[in-house]
């Protein structure tokens, strides 16, 4: 992972149901709204491994080890063509997950940790300023993407989906970045008004503890 300048980088995590998506695209709009130059991104990605992956996913037949692979493979082509180029121009860039996922995913796929993050350090992947993680019990997220009529996907078991949650939880020994930890069982709009509170602080240049 790399330092960077001119941006402001910004990730929402969480387990799936956990509402990250919803508040990664309330926080572009109130940024744009704002008058801030802002880009929302998402991972995996649309491109060619992303899709690649997307498909594998679904199939429910994607080992650990491929998975890593494609997980780091989309996510480099998303740095390189995406993220810092935004950041470079001085773009805030909002990412619906990011290589925190893949902490939490794959770590608790079985794919050591250590290694997640020295692949992600060799490849330059930048560190986020802020890492948002939406927190939610495994029961209630499973609950949420029923209501949603989601097809479950591998990673979506409940036992799996509380080791990824447990990872999350204690994501701020692995990276050096500022971790909020968000109570994603509250309303949607006490939600996104938590993130935005302290979106504006940080890039009015107020620091946080």
């Amino acid at each position: 992972m790399s330092s960077k300048s001119g941006g402001t980088l910004i990730v929402l995590e969480g387990i799936d149901g956990s509402g990250k998506s919803t508040q990664a695209k309330l926080l572009y709009d109130w940024l744009i709204k704002e008058g801030y130059k802002a880009v929302l991104l998402r991972e995996p990605t649309n491109g060619k491994y992303g899709r690649i992956l997307r498909e594998k996913l679904k199939s429910g037949k994607l080992p650990p080890d491929e998975a890593y692979r494609l997980f780091l493979l989309d996510r480099i082509e998303d740095v390189q063509t995406n993220i810092i180029p935004a950041l470079k121009k001085g773009y805030v860039v909002v990412i619906d997950r990011y290589f925190i996922s893949t902490i939490a995913y794959q770590g608790a796929s079985g794919i050591p940790i250590d290694k997640i993050i020295s692949d992600h350090k060799k490849y330059g992947v930048p560190i986020p300023d802020i890492v948002f993680v939406l927190d939610i019990p495994a029961d209630e997220a499973i609950n949420r993407l029923k209501r949603l009529k989601r097809n479950f996907d591998s990673f979506e078991k409940k036992d799996f989906l509380e080791k990824v949650r447990k990872i999350y939880l204690n994501v701020g020994r692995y990276i050096p970045t500022l971790v909020i930890i968000v109570d994603a069982t509250r309303n949607v709009k006490e939600v996104h008004e938590l993130i935005i509170n302290h979106v504006s602080r940080f890039l009015s240049g107020e620091k946080e503890e």
